[in-house]
Formats: C-alpha cells, structure tokens, sequence
C-alpha cells in the first residue's frame, strides 16, 4: 500500500502540468518572473492537512499499486490483432489479451467471427482488473481484463444499485433488446434497443453500462453511462467496496484545501481528494475557485483498500462518448507547434507546455515532455524557463491525461518522415520493436511512426514462434524497408527479409515512377494454372511473369517467395511486365529446356494391350484422381489412374463435380483407352469422342510404326509457350509428338488447350531423335465431310456426357417437359419454379426481346401461373437450370436459346436441338458475336439421340455451319498471299482503299447493328480489297431493287458471296476503325470527279416531297412506324396513316394492319421535317395535300385508339384531329360494349370510324364505328341531333357521371341528359357501360337535358351499404346518391390520376388536369358518435369522453379506413362538372394565349408542358415549369403546389435522379414540405421506385413526427407493401416514443393494428387492438374499430363476439348506442333473422334496465 504522504505530497500542477514544493516557506502563492511559486505551510498547518488527508481515500496510484484486485478506467489507446493498450490516470498503461475480453467474445474470436478491432476503438473507455504483478525489472505492459466474470465478481445482487456503472458482454440480440452477460451467475443483464450505443451492438462485443434498475434476476441498463449519477439513496448508503471504475459521483467540495487537489465529499460521510490535474482545465491555476458540486468519474478503486481516484475533466466524464478524447484541437501526431513554457520539474527533467491561443481563447491541451525527448535535458533550468517559447513536434497522446507528448530535439525536428504518408516504398528506415502478434510485428519508425510486418515479410525464412519472439524482442532495434503504405490501417508495411534490404533499387510509390528496366524486389502472390506468375512488389504494384520467364526459376515457384525482376514493359492500362533479372535464353538452352520439360510416357505394361478399347468400372475417391479398374490380358484384373484432362469430353468440364459423383457411385463404362504409363502408373482415357474416333484405326505402338500422312487421334497433354504444344498418342503407345506450326497461321499455343482430342496426320518423322510432327489440318478441305465425320459424333459424346451429369446430379435430362411455376418476372429473365424426384429446383426462362419490352411496364400482381417448359440446359457451377417454352403449334423456326463453349441449344417443333460450335476435334471456338439467343436458324443434317433430343448443324445465311469450315482452315493454315492477277488487277489483299473510288467486292451478309441502334439497320457489309469492310445501305441499292417488296432480302438472295461493283462515297468510325460508306446507283458511280455533296445522301427534304422509304422492323416511343430514308435521315409513320394495302377489315369494322417488316420498300409523303434530329413524319397518302383535311360529317376515316376509360375513347385520325368515341356510338348492343371494347379497341388499334358529329365549345369531334353508323335498330338509333331530342321521347341511355343531386346519362355522342335524384328515385348505379336504363324526357331548355328514371336495363355492381359519413356531408343529398357521388370521384381518380403518366399510349392533357388530386385537402368529416346533451353524465365518463374528444376525427377516420379501403386508395376529392378538361388538342400559340391570360391557372401551363413532353423536348418543358412558378402568384398556394407536383412527376418520369433532387428542394423551400414530402413519396410509389419511397418517408419521419403521427403509418404501411412486415414492425416502439401524449399512442397503436390486418398478420392486429380495448374498455370508437376490422378480415363470428363483450360493459346510454347500432347493421347485413333478433333485445333489456335506475332514482329523491 502506498503511503499516504507519499500520495499527497504532489507537485504544483497548473494546467495539466506541476513543479518542485518550494523549501522556503510561505503561505501564499506569489507570481514571479520564473512562474508560480509555493512555500511550505506551517508545522501546525501540515499536520492539520495530514489529518484530513489521512480520512479520505488515496488519489494517486504509483506503478507499484499495479497488483491482482485493483481495478481502473483505461482509454484504448492502441489496437493489436491479439490485444489493446489502454492509458491509465497518471501515465500508467495496461494491456489486455484477447482472452481476457469476455468469454463470448473468446469463443467467437477463436472461430475467426470477430476481431479485435470489431470490439475496441481508439479512445474508448475500458473498465479493467489487474491480474498480475509485474516482475521486478519487466519492461513489459502489465496484464489486465475486462471480463465481466473477472472484474465484477466480487459483487452481490444488492450491490446492482442505480447508476453504477459495470462491465458487460453482449450474448446474444433479441428483437427488443440485448442479453448481457454481467458475470454473476444468478443476474442477466438486459438492454433495450432504444438504449443501444449508436455504433450499434453484436454479439462478443464488451459493453460499459449504468444500471437503471435491477429485479431479482434481471438487470436492467443503459449504454448512455454519462447522463446520470449514482442515484442519492446509493450515496446515502455508499460504502468503500461498492464503487466501480467508470461510476459517476456528484462531488461536493469541503471547502479544504490539500497540496494535491480538492477534499470532496461524496456521500455517507467518504471523502475523496480531486487531483489538481483531474479538475476541469480552468479549475488547475485555482482549485479553490471550485465552489459547487461537480461531476466525477471512478479512475481507480480497490476492494478493501482506501485507493480512490476520480477525474472532474468533462471528457472523461463523458464515458461513453469516444470523440471527446481522440480530439486535441486539432492537433496530429507529427505536427509542430510552438508552445510556451509553463512549468517544469528538473528533478525528473519533465516539462509542461501550453499550446497556442485558440480564437484567442487559452488553450485546453496541455503538452508535455521528459528527458528522453528534450534537447539539452541536463540544462532545464536555464533552457526552459518558464514564459519561454519552444519549437515543438507532437510525437503522441496521452488519452486519459488529455495531454500532448512533444518533443524538442533538433533530429525529431529536422526528420522528413513525420505520418506515414511521407515515407517512401524502398526506404530504409530505423526501427524499434513495438509489439509482436502471430500476424506479425509492430514497430515504431522515426521516432513515432507506427509501422508492421507481417510475417511474411518479416524473414526469407520461415519463423518458429520461438525463434520470432528471441528476434524480435520489444524494444529492439533493427533495419527495415518500407514495403507498403497502408491508407486502410493508417501506418506503413515494412519488410525485414535479408535479401529485400540488401537489394540495390529505386524508391517508388505508383506505377507512373516506374521506368522500364527498373529491377525491383518481388513477392510471388499468385501462380496460376497455365504458368504465368502474378508478382507484388513496392506498394502493392502488381504485375506478370510470363510462363516463357517463369520456367527459368529454380524450383517449384509458391506464394510468398523472393524474385528480384526486371520492368519489361508497362501497358496502357498500368499493367507491368516483368521479366527475370539476367533471363537471357539462347536457343540452345530452349532446346535443353523443351527436353527437361515435355513429359515422355513409357508404353502401358502389366496385362495391356496397346490399341484396345477395354470395358470396366470408373470411379474416385475424394482428393484423388480418377480411376478405372478393367481386366486385362490372362484375365488379370488391371488398375489404371485417369488425369483430370483424360476424364471428360467438355472443354469447360466441371472435373470437380464428376469425381465427386464417382466417389458416390462407380459407373460402368465400355470406352477404357489405356495411355502411356507416367512414374510406374498406368494411365487411361475414357473420354467418349476418342472411343467413337479410334473404332476401326489401327493404333501405332511404337515410332517405327509412325509413316508421314499417317492419321493419329491424340490428346493434348502440355502447352509450352515459346517450345509448342506436345500430344500424347492414344492407345498406350506413349508417343508424344509435336503440333507442326506454320507460318503466318495463329500460334497452336493460343489454338489448342490441355486435354482437346487431336485429330491429324503424321508430318514428319525424325527417326533418330524418335519425335514427329503432326499436321492439325486433317479433313479441313471438305466442310460437309469435316461436319458429318468430326463435328456430329463429337457434338453426340458432349450430349451424352451432359446427360449423364443431369441424370446423377439429381437433375431432369435436357428435352425432359416440366410444369413449372413463374415465382419472378426480371427485366431480361423469368424465374421459375419445379419439382423433380420430391426436390424443389429454381430455373431461368431468358426473354425474347419483345417480351423485355412489356417486362418494363409494369403490372398488377397476378397468381403465379404454371407453364410446360423443356429443359434446356444445366450449369453445374451454379446450379442454374435454363428452360425455354416449347414452340407454338404454328411455328415451325428454330430459336437459339442457350449458348455454351461446346454447343448451342436450340428449340423447334420437334424439341430440343444442339448445334455444334467445335466443328472440328482441333478446332477451339471463338465467341461469335452474330450468334444471338432467340435468333432464328435453319438445321441440316438433323439427327435424332433420344426421346425429344436432336443434334444437327446450321445452314443458310450468316452462320452458316459449311461456310465456317473455311475460316478454321484459314486459322491453322493462314491465309497466302495471291500474287496472281484477277481479269487484269491486282489481288485484293494487296490493295487499299481511297475515298470516292471504285471497286469489286464480295457480298458477304446483312450488316449486324446493336439493339438499341435507331439509324443505318438497313445495310449489307461487303468485302473491299484488302480485306476491307464496306457498307451499302438499302437506300443506295440499284434502281431495278428498289421496285421489289423488299429490297433487303432480294439483294441478298441475289448477290450472297457474289462480287459487285460499288464505289465508295464516304467514311463511317465504328469501334476504333473506319467503315467505307458505298452506292450501287449507276449515276454516282458514272458521275466521274465531283464534289463530295453530290455522292453524299440526300438531307435537302421539303414538306409533300414523295420519297421512297424502307422498313426498320421497330416501333417509334409512339408506337409509330419507323423507317430509314438512308443512314442519316429517319421517319415515322403512324398507324392511321399506312396506305390500305396494308390493313384489312374484320367483320366487326376493326382495321387489322400488316405493319411494315424489315427492309420493305414504301413510298411516303413528307408531312413534317425536324433537322435538329434529321427525322421526317411521313404519311402513305401521296395523293391529298398536306394539310388537315376537314372532319365532314358522313365520311369513314381511319383512326388509332390511344385512350380509353369507361366513359369514352379517344382516337387520331388520319385527317389529323383527335375525336372522341362514346359507348353508344360503339354498339347498339349496350350489354356488350365492354365486352367489345376490351377485345377490339384496344390502345393503338386501327379502326375504321364514320365522323358523326362536331361541337364548337366545347370543340369536339364525335365518331362511330361503321355497323354501329348503319345500324337500323329503331329502338336505339344513333342519336347525333339534339335536335331529336324533344320532351316525351323515350331513349336508352348509359349513365355518364354523377354529382351532387344529378345523375347524367349518355343519349348519344355528345348528347347527355341530367336526372334529379331524390329520395323517390335512388337507385345505385356504376359509372360506364354496367348501368343502362331507359328514361324519358321531361323538359328540354337550351342548356340542358332533363330526364325521369324509368326502367334500369342493365346494372352489374352490388348495393354497397349506407354510410353515415355522407349522409352528413348534405341534408338535401341522399345517402347512396352521395355514395354514387364518391364512387364517382373514386373512377375519376383511378382512370385519370395526374399522373404525368408519360407512356407508350401517348400524353394527353386530361391526365394533367387532375394532377392537383394528389396535394388536395380531404373533405371535412363529421363524427360518428352523436353529440350527448345531457347535463348528468357520471364524472368519470365526462372524463373518458373529454379524453375520446381529442381525437374524435382520427377515431372516425379509423372507422373509416378499415370500411372503404378501396374508396381511400382512390381519392378523397370529387370532379365537379365545372372542371372537365378540354380533350381536344391545342398548338403552341394556343397554349401560350392560354398561360398569358390566366397565369395563376396551373392547369394552363401544365397543358403546356405536356405539348413539349409530347414531342420528347423535355428541355422546354421544363423552361415553362420554371415559366409557371415564376408567374403564378404566391398567394395562390393550391395553384403553385400542383405546379410543384407536376413538376415533380415530370422529373421522376424523364429525369434523373440529381434533377428530382434539385426540384423537390426547391419545392419543400416554396411550399408546404410536409406535403411536398407526402407527394413525392407517392408519386415514386406509382413508378415502383420502392427503394425511393422509403428513403423520402423515412426522412419524413426523421422531420415531421414531432407534430404529424401520420409518417410513422405512411412509412409502416409503404413497407409492409414491400413485404418487409418486420421493419414495419419496428416502427411502432419509435412512434410511441416520440409521441409524447397517451392519446396519441392509442392512435398510432390503432393504425398499426389496422395495417396488420390490411397487409401482415390478422393475429398481431388482433391482438394490438385487444390490448386496447382492455386498457381503454369505455372508448366506443377502439371496439367499433375491432369490430370493423374482425368483420373485414376474420369473418362475422369474430366480429360479433367483439360486439358482444363491448354491450355487455356497463356503459352509458349514449355510449351504448352507436355499438347496438353497429351490431344491428351488421347483422342486417351479414347475418340472419335470429341474430338480429337477438341484437334487438339485448338493446330493448338494455335500455329497460336504464330507464328502471331513472325510476329508482326518482324515488329515492322523493
């Protein structure tokens, strides 16, 4: 135990800092010229000082108090990979193992699931326990622990008071909260989730808690340990042994003074002493100045012992607050400052600095520095008197002092290399030994630069653990180089390893200081397969050693060791090449190398016979090599091994996998081929090729038997670049020869690959040396033969290989039909699912292109469908199963749809098809880019292998399997240089091309262009001389072609692989080359020497000119028709407009139109020329003017539908105006008009219309169809004269829309009539064709139509129930016209939601119209609960109802939403009559009169902007958004807030995501945010931007739940959508939370309850509102809540049991009421006679029981 006037006879420490006890004698401090000064009290002043010192713990902990049982707060001050140093109060530190964190985290750091630097962070506080004395003269740290079993063991359960503070470990997470693990066995600790650090918890991690409150087995706590004390009644009681490092105590000052701080008290009558350089920076100069409690923390305690030191400085205090202690103001380690002195001790040659002023603020921080840091130590007192100002470096920190260590030294200084960023990759550097770890080594470089080294690149040899620690003793010094700068771990990689350091070379960074030639240290990282080496060397520069290099290393190359390279060559994209340093091979030592390095076999022996196919057992065991077991000669049983490359046919073979389900199974084989015998073993070959290739050959056994043109079948054994490659003979032989090699062909090394079967003749024979040549091109001269003979039976062995993988993977076959189930649908791909022997397999359907295209729109949620599929293919590596749908009856192509390195898969009619890609056994094939999936081919030689199963080769255009036997020729043979004249010139090959000449090329096939490619698709490459590709567009075909239908196609089929004359007009950049631009018109390539413009393609296009144009087989955004005038100029046709060759009449007056394919000639007028985009609109009418034709009425015009609602349909017409289409103008069969217009009016269907009727204002153009136009049904002829229309005359009519009191209804085109509604006539009705009724017409005026209800023809909608909440809106309305009314609005909104829905059906400005519905208010709603008068109400229900009052409106809006959801979603606004919009289409001088005489409207200017989007000019559409919100007076908030939503859908439509950004800031800084932020959220969740739409509500949250509940149920409900219940769920602890107030959290309880109905879990909901209704039985409106959502979700019997128990409450009458009547309706509807009988009287006892306590009081009162 230290003495205690050991403890208290402290230095003077001002500041952080102190100085010598002065020995002259004074009572006062007096300030002198050298600092503050201190004379010793008086005898009789010490000894009362030393009294009151002796009652008060001790508040100084010297190194030797470091013994088992003490226990302190430490700050992590470093991170090992094994540990953590930690800084103690008083310039102590401890260090603690991994093993001593918590057992949890032992158990999960053991099994490599976390790491030390997971669980501590610099500057985070640590409780610890010392577990051992350090040894007299240990240098090292001393050992300490902060498992909670260690260092909270000597607690009880009575001991767990609040706000101590204790060490735990977190065992597991649970979904509210955390288990910890407090080290007691009988306690568990518990933390809520809202209680969590903000870092977040896992488990493992040790965790510094307060308690809150403790149970008898539960401890309840807090991470947040700073924002409370230890409690009052603890202090009360507060005794020595019951403090924990980290407590918080509120220290009261005595009012004493003592020579080392302040005398506190801190309850029970304990005192302690505050250490001057524990106090608060500003208190150090003047303890006594300290004159109110403070806040202090437990640094040091110990059971039993008076040991108490406690720290006031606010970050310490702040435990759990890292930031505060890993800041010095700014300050970094390597900086230099110039601080004053302050103070000094010369006795210890220490020295205490001030830093500089801070904003003219005294700093904080204080410095400090001892004698191994000063320069000149021994002379403190004349070298640092205090005031003095010093030049310093910052070389540390001391966490827990909150102190600077600085250094004065003139090397420190002076060093280069202060941070680990100034060092340089190549230099040598001093070290000191730090830290040793298994990882590595950690050392200290210049000073104070951390650096480490793995162990890896600590030696060139490797190290015992042993021999590392003798080594690498802390604190011993040595040379390293620095490696690596390590941004990641913030320090440097440095490297000991001998031959790094004694190797001479340059100091470099990146690869940009590189310089070729430079020889550089070198680390192997990896060495792959094929030879070549992947280097490291400085800074992780990485480069290649070729496999030519690599050979020449001695031994067997592995990772990690030293090569000393040259830089060969540095690439463009940073890659270097290395080559080893002195690597000169000449030929001769190539030849000596080729010697060492080609494997020679012996012949097979033991029983074999070389040359004979032998049946037997293949199997495997695990780790091993494959083998096989036959019986060979004498009917000896012989053993064979077989390598990887010998095992199977595919090139990409899964070998892994086929071993593996040897080892399962052995399998039965007939194809055993033995090979030579490598190292005493026998080897053998049992690919399924070779077997059908030798069947007949007779096999060579020795080179004797060898003859030149010989054919051998061979295996490619070796691959040696720079030597060749080297084939093993089949049979057992053991001959292994070399592929011949031939000049100006490609080089075989780059041809063939390790384990292909060769198949070629015997070259050469060098007798002597017993080696030959083989020839590769073998059967190449005849494509036909090589297809048949070769490329069939292998394309056979593949097919049966991928069956037998199928059938033992537990697999279908390939061609096997499924039923499968559609589980996905992506943007290219269609997950589906199937079952397979009981096994559940997920596979992939890949898309057709047209079918990607609809993928994008997207679509209503559908049942998962069931289809038949075939299977396709199985990749084994990822399991993955692709399936395709079997063609339909009448299509008889053939479509790709897999492709793989050994074949193609293709389906036709008759099933599953594969297609060769080796067509030759030598042949290794190439990624072909004009193979496609979905292309269509046509298929040759046809085969069939199975049930369902064919192979068979391609044929016709340009995959044509014939036509590419000649270029695998060519590869092997090269192509020859023609010195020979063709018809008087110059071979091809030896000629170039110039601009405007002219020249014979070759028709090779239609010229292949990206999907996306709008421009020049319609061309055909040709080859020029010189192996130059030439494209001649469709447009510049010879005149007597462009007659044809289509040009394309004939041009093709007349001049494939045929030589033409075409003459070069022009160049075209594609890809990095130049593509010559050709003609074939006879005038421009006759036309001699002209000018550029005349050869070039016309651009000169005027309106009415009549041109020629050629099909695109695509469709504009418009679904328009878009063709190619030549490669620059493009056109649209719109359906309306194609000529009538082109469209058919069905019988029903619907125009079907044939389309425009691919390549087809037609003739177009020019109607409009855009030269901005070089587009032209065309019509096929070339005989009219161009000019909108008048809409007469009678004539019969084509038009194409591009709307439709319920209501009506618009159409274009070829005249050039929209027109509107009605329901009766459709059919005079009303009860079939949907049915029709479902099947034959759909979005962009031709139709033939006859115009029937004109309306000036507004102006319209009504249209029929043509049966319904002849029609001669007298009872319902088409009505187009309103004049017809007189009082009396009877019609059939549809119902139109409705309002309030009035109910329209269609009589004709255009001619609607209104019927009052009134109590006498209610009848619910649905909007559109469902209702028909006859009326009849009671008075005609000049403004309107009225009419009488007579008969209703036709309703197709069920009665929907009476609801309260609109028979309040108005006396005069009645109730279910008022819901005809909201059903109306509701149509209105889903048909014509604002949607600045930009599709493919077109833009029309009636979507726009109703774009202000998203942002509009919602009606007032009344209360559902009558108002009761009565004055004697009992007090406690006046209380229950001044409670229900606060939130009566969102009671009734619970209510509500759990009746209509569907009335919710739609809308909560109605469309009044007055605000139809204008259907007809306006110009731009329109809409801009329009803007300038209304500018507040913004209807007006959002019509205006919806003419820009029409034309894709998104620019000026924006350009009048921002028009608009400038003109649009601020005043007119509803106005400019639909703008801001237009705006807003405008952007998330066509923009991106910065401008969204960009406009929805500025519309949140001029309009309301909230519901900027509501709308936005919305409008993304229509465009299924999900992802969007969480992150704007969750902002929402984080803004607006202080005053809006809704975002919680907005943001919940989004989610659960989503299908992500348990997010949603969450949500619900953080509202009630954040709601400060009880009615609100029943509120946000009830809206939760009624979204797990709505889309979770019925049962949560259930019981969310059962716990309601028991903690709030008397409120009515939470049991009709219940009631509601049991009724909608769990069925009547739910429902009325919920009933039930609210009326059997002893309620109120007027309580009462609404719930019998709740009852009562829903039995009425839902239930039978007997139950509403007995509802009656339950309410008829009810109200009995009522009026017999009136009576009863009455005559007690009297």
């Amino acid at each position: 135990m230290v003495k205690l006037d050991e403890v208290t006879n402290e230095k003077y420490f001002p500041r952080g800092g102190g100085s010598e006890k002065s020995k002259k004698p004074s009572s006062e401090f007096s300030a002198t010229k050298q600092g503050l000064k201190r004379k010793s009290a008086a005898p009789e002043q010490n000894e009362v000082k030393k009294v009151k010192e002796e009652s008060s713990w001790i508040p100084k902990v010297e190194e030797n108090c470091f013994i088992d049982g003490l226990t302190g707060l430490g700050v992590v001050a470093e991170v090992f990979d094994d540990g953590v140093i930690l800084h103690t109060a008083g310039t102590h530190t401890v260090k603690i193992h991994a093993s001593e964190v918590s057992k949890k985290f032992t158990e999960l750091f053991n099994d490599e699931k976390i790491e030390m630097k997971d669980a501590f962070q610099v500057g985070q506080m640590v409780p610890f326990r010392v577990i051992g004395k350090k040894a007299a003269g240990d240098k090292g740290k001393t050992k300490a622990s902060c498992n909670p079993a260690r260092l909270n063991k000597h607690l009880s359960p009575n001991m767990m008071a609040a706000g101590l503070v204790i060490t735990t470990s977190v065992v597991s997470l649970e979904e509210k909260g955390a288990i910890l693990d407090v080290g007691l066995d009988q306690m568990t600790g518990f933390i809520e989730k809202s209680q969590f650090p903000a870092s977040g918890l896992r488990e493992g991690l040790p965790l510094v808690v307060r308690i809150l409150s403790t149970t008898s087995r539960v401890v309840k706590v807090t991470s947040f340990v700073e924002q409370d004390n230890l409690n009052m009644a603890s202090c009360e009681k507060l005794q020595l042994n019951h403090l924990m490092p980290g407590t918080i105590l509120e220290c009261e000052p005595t009012g004493d003074a003592v020579t080392a701080g302040v005398i506190v008290s801190i309850g029970n009558g304990l005192k302690g002493i505050l250490h001057r350089r524990n106090l608060p920076p500003r208190l150090r100069e003047n303890p006594e100045k300290l004159g109110k409690a403070i806040r202090a923390v437990v640094m040091f305690c110990q059971q039993n012992s008076k040991i108490l030191v406690l720290n006031a400085h606010p970050d310490i205090v702040a435990v759990s607050r890292i930031e505060k202690r890993t800041t010095f103001e700014g300050i970094s380690i390597g900086d230099k400052v110039k601080c004053t002195v302050i103070d000094t001790i010369p006795s210890k040659s220490i020295v205490y600095f001030t830093l500089p002023p801070t904003d003219g603020k005294k700093s904080l921080v204080t410095a400090i520095s001892s004698r191994g840091l000063l320069e000149k130590p021994d002379s403190i007192s004349t070298e640092y008197e205090v005031g003095k100002e010093k030049m310093c470096r910052v070389i540390g920190f001391r966490y827990a002092d909150r102190t600077i260590t600085v250094s004065t030294r003139k090397d420190i200084l002076n060093q280069k290399i202060t941070t680990y960023q100034d060092a340089k990759c190549g230099d040598i550097l001093d070290a000191r030994v730090h830290h040793v770890t298994k990882a590595g080594v950690y050392f200290i470089v210049c000073n104070f630069v951390r650096a480490f080294a793995p162990m890896s690149l600590l030696s060139d040899k490797p190290l015992t653990p042993q021999k590392l620690k003798t080594s690498f003793k802390v604190g011993t010094e040595m040379k390293c180089r620095v490696w690596q700068i390590s941004e990641e771990r913030k320090n440097l990689i440095v490297t000991c390893r001998e031959q790094i350091l004694a190797l001479k070379g340059p100091s470099v960074n990146s690869v940009e200081e590189l310089e070729i030639g430079n020889t550089l240290p070198c680390i192997i990282r990896k060495v792959f397969p094929t030879g070549v080496i992947l280097l490291a060397t400085f800074n992780n520069i990485s480069g290649v050693l070729r496999k030519e290099a690599a050979v020449h290393l001695s031994g067997t190359p592995k990772v990690n060791d030293f090569v000393v390279a040259n830089v060969e060559k540095i690439e463009e994209n940073q890659r270097v090449i290395f080559v080893l340093r002195d690597a000169n091979p000449s030929a001769s030592v190539t030849q000596t190398t080729e010697k060492k390095l080609v494997q020679k076999p012996k012949p097979c022996d033991g029983g074999i016979r070389i040359g004979k196919i032998y049946k037997g057992s293949l199997t495997a065991k695990k780790g091993e090599k494959a083998n096989v077991t036959f019986t060979g000669g004498q009917q000896k049983e012989v053993f064979a091994s077989v390598d990887d490359h010998l095992l199977s046919d595919l090139l990409d073979a899964p070998v892994g996998l086929i071993k593996r389900l040897l080892t399962e199974n052995k399998d039965q084989i007939d194809r055993i081929i033995p090979m030579g015998k490598l190292a005493a073993i026998n080897r053998a070959c049992v690919k399924r090729s070779v077997a059908r290739f030798i069947k007949g050959m007779k096999l060579p056994k020795k080179v004797e038997d060898l003859t030149e043109g010989k054919v051998v079948v061979g295996v490619v054994g070796q691959i040696i670049s720079n030597i060749g490659v080297f084939v093993e003979l089949v049979g057992g032989s053991g001959l292994v020869g070399k592929v011949l090699e031939r000049r100006g062909a490609k080089n075989t090394c780059e041809l063939l690959e390790v384990g292909q079967v060769i198949i070629g003749k015997v070259d050469s024979i060098d007798s002597a040396k017993k080696s030959f040549l083989i020839d590769p091109c073998t059967d190449m001269e005849d494509g036909e033969r090589m297809l048949t003979e070769y490329a069939l039976p292998l394309l056979e062995s593949i097919v049966e290989e991928v069956k037998w993988l199928a059938e033992n993977s537990n697999y279908p076959v390939p061609g096997t039909k499924v039923n499968a189930k559609i589980s996905k649908e992506l943007d290219d791909l269609t997950l589906v699912e199937f079952e397979h022997n009981g096994k559940k397999i997920a596979g992939v359907v890949p898309k057709k292109e047209g079918e990607k295209k609809t993928a994008e729109t997207p679509k209503k949620k559908k049942k998962a469908a069931t289809k038949t599929l075939i299977i396709v293919d199985i990749n084994h590596s990822t399991n993955e199963v692709v399936l395709a749908a079997p063609p339909s009856s009448d299509d008889d192509d053939a479509r790709i749809v897999a492709m793989r390195k050994d074949y193609l898969c293709a389906i036709s009619s008759e099933g599953l098809v594969y297609l060769p890609t080796r067509l030759h056994p030598n042949h290794l094939p190439t990624t072909d880019s004009s193979v496609k999936l979905h292309m269509i081919i046509d298929l040759n030689n046809q085969k069939s292998i199975g049930d369902g199963v064919h192979v068979a080769t391609r044929g016709g255009g340009d995959v044509d399997d014939v036509a590419r036997t000649t270029l695998i020729k060519q590869e092997f043979i090269g192509t020859p240089k023609t010195e020979n004249k063709v018809n008087g010139e110059e071979g091809n090959t030896a000629k170039s091309i110039k601009n405007f000449g002219v020249y014979t090329g070759i028709v090779l096939s239609a010229a292949t262009s990206p999907e996306n490619q709008k421009r020049n698709t319609l061309s055909v490459d040709i080859r020029l001389p010189g192996d130059n590709i030439g494209r001649l567009h469709v447009s510049e075909f010879p005149p007597n072609l462009l007659t044809s239908e289509n040009p394309l196609n004939e041009f093709i089929e007349r001049n494939a692989n045929k030589k033409v004359v075409v003459r070069i007009i022009g160049f075209t950049k594609a890809k990095g080359s130049k593509i010559a631009d050709l003609t074939m018109l006879p005038s421009k390539i006759q036309a001699g020497k002209v000018r550029a413009k005349a050869l070039s393609y016309k651009s000169n296009f005027s309106v009415g000119d009549v041109i020629k144009c050629f099909g695109s087989g695509s469709f504009t955004e418009k679904r328009e028709y878009r063709v190619e005038v030549n490669p620059m100029w493009i056109g649209s046709i719109s359906k309306e407009l194609i000529s009538k060759e082109l469209t058919v009449e069905t019988p029903d007056g619907v125009s079907v139109d044939f389309g425009i394919v691919k390549g087809q000639m037609v003739q177009a007028k020019v109607t409009a020329v855009d030269r901005k985009t070089m587009s032209l609109s065309l019509t096929m009418d070339t005989t009219s003017e161009i000019e909108e034709e008048p809409f007469r009425i009678g004539d019969t015009v084509p038009g194409r539908v591009f709307f439709a609602c319920k209501t009506y349909l618009r159409l274009k017409l070829a005249s050039g105006q929209q027109a509107v289409l009605t329901p009766t103008a459709i059919s005079d069969k009303y009860e079939k008009v949907d049915e029709f217009i479902e099947n034959q009016l759909k979005i962009g269907q031709l139709v033939d219309v006859v115009c029937v009727r004109f309306q000036e204002k507004p102006r319209r153009y009504y249209v029929a169809l043509k049966n319904r136009y002849n029609s001669k049904d007298p009872k319902r002829e088409l009505l187009v004269d309103p004049e017809a229309v007189t009082t009396g005359s009877h019609f059939d009519g549809i119902v139109e829309s409705a309002s309030k009191g009035s109910l329209f209804v269609e009589l004709g085109p255009g001619i609607s009539g209104r019927i009052p509604v009134n109590e006498e006539n209610q009848e619910i009705l649905e909007i559109g064709t469902s209702s028909v009724i006859r009326v009849t017409v009671t008075n005609k005026t000049k403004s309107e139509i009225q009419l009488k209800l007579d008969d209703i023809l036709i309703r197709k909608w069920a009665v929907k129930p009476e609801r309260k909440r609109n028979a309040s809106k108005s006396d005069d309305v009645p109730s279910k016209i008022a819901l005809l009314e909201e059903e109306k609005a509701t149509e209105t909104v889903e048909a014509e939601d604002p949607g600045f829905d930009w599709s493919n059906k077109g833009f029309r400005n009636e979507d726009l119209a109703a774009v202000g519905k998203l942002t509009s208010k919602p009606e007032e709603e009344s209360d559902d609960e009558e108002v009761d008068d009565e004055d004697d109400v009992e007090e406690d229900d006046v209380e229950d109802e001044e409670e229900e009052d606060v939130s009566d409106e969102e009671a009734v809006d619970d209510e509500e939403a759990v009746d209509d959801e569907e009335e919710e979603e739609a809308g909560d606004e109605e469309e009044e009559e007055s605000e139809k919009v204008e259907l007809i289409e306006k110009s731009e001088e329109e809409h801009s009169k329009l803007v300038r005489s209304d500018p507040n409207s913004a209807i007006n200017w959002i019509e205006y902007m919806s003419l820009f989007i029409e034309k894709s000019d998104l620019a000026a559409a924006r350009k009048t958004a921002e028009e608009a919100l400038a003109a649009i007076n601020p005043t007119e908030s509803e106005e400019l807030l639909k703008m801001w939503t237009a705006y807003m859908n405008m952007e998330v439509a066509y923009g991106e995501a910065a401008t969204v950004q960009e406009v929805f800031k500025r519309a949140c800084q001029n309009a309301n945010a909230y519901t900027i932020h509501k709308t936005l959220a919305k409008i993304y969740q229509r465009f299924d931007k999900n992802a969007e739409a969480t992150r704007i509500l969750e902002e929402m949250v984080k803004k607006f739940r202080a005053n809006q509940l809704e975002v919680w149920t907005l943001l919940a409900e989004h989610l659960m959508i989503q299908k992500d219940q348990k997010a949603a769920r969450d949500l619900l602890p953080r509202a009630l939370k954040s709601a400060p107030k009880a009615q609100q959290h029943i509120q946000l309880i009830s809206k939760f309850a009624q979204l797990e109905f709505k889309h979770g879990d019925a049962e949560r909901g259930r019981t969310l509102l059962e716990g309601l209704v028991t903690a709030h039985p008397k409120k009515t409106d939470l049991w009709l809540v219940y009631a509601d959502a049991a009724l909608k979700h769990l069925g009547i019997e739910h429902a009325r049991k919920v009933l039930e128990r609210a009326c059997n409450m002893d309620l109120t009458t007027h309580k009462m009421r609404p719930l019998y009547k709740k009852w009562l309706e829903m039995e009425s509807k839902h239930g039978d006679a007997a139950a509403i009988q007995l509802v009656k009287a339950k309410a008829e006892s009810f109200l009995q029981t009522v009026a017999d306590e009136v009576m009863n009081q009455n005559d007690d009162e009297n």
